[in-house]
């Protein structure tokens, strides 16, 4: 009796397992990973724990495709380093996975997980929606009109800072151009950071402060 739903979680470190090039010991506790008890359970009587799987010699070859030897030689291997332990029943063989727990993936991390995904979603959404927003104002003070969506999906990859100084710059280049068909396209304008251009810049406030001649 075996648990065929959910999830398990592998991390990268197993590629440093001491059996992890021997392809059958790898492929047959990657397999009993996978069919191990995920919660307590009754079998027959037998009191199952977490991580356990009653099972038999042929029905893991027949499961995994190996032969019965070589589930046997594999078992002997896991037992000898403790990664599994063995005790044959009137009902099977019980194997008990050690460290089940690393491999387990728990509900509040499942949760958690959607969450997190949940909200960068929802972050990023509403960072589109503004920017959308702001792109709108920007095009009607662009009025120079021209390939509306390619304009779009480059400010949408501006960054907050870059987009501020283009609401800053953006009129002093539009009264330095008068007539519209010396302008950038809007598109280009974005592309090529022209609110940087010294020329089109918001204008330096200069201080004056008169000499004054102390007698």
């Amino acid at each position: 009796m075996t648990n065929q739903q959910g999830w398990i979680k592998l991390h990268r470190q197993i590629l440093e397992w001491e059996w992890y090039s021997d392809n059958n010991c790898f492929r047959l506790f990657l397999h009993l990973i996978l069919k191990a008890n995920h919660k307590e359970k009754r079998f027959k009587g037998i009191e199952l724990k977490v991580g356990s799987i009653v099972t038999s010699r042929d029905l893991l070859a027949r499961e995994t495709g190996l032969s019965s030897q070589q589930i046997r030689t594999a078992l002997s291997k896991l037992i000898s380093t403790n990664e599994i332990t063995s005790v044959t029943s009137s009902q099977g063989t019980i194997i008990q996975i050690v460290s089940y727990e690393k491999y387990q993936v728990s509900t509040n991390e499942i949760t958690n997980e959607q969450q997190t995904s949940n909200q960068q979603s929802t972050t990023n959404k509403n960072d589109k929606n503004n920017k959308e927003i702001l792109f709108n104002d920007f095009w009607k003070l662009y009025d120079k009109q021209v390939d509306r969506k390619k304009c779009l999906d480059k400010f949408l990859k501006l960054k907050d800072e870059e987009i501020k100084l283009i609401f800053e710059n953006l009129p002093h280049y539009i009264r330095s151009t008068p007539d519209k068909q010396f302008r950038k396209n809007p598109a280009t304008w974005i592309n090529n950071k022209c609110w940087n251009d010294a020329e089109y810049s918001k204008p330096q406030t200069i201080t004056y402060t008169p000499n004054i001649v102390h007698e």
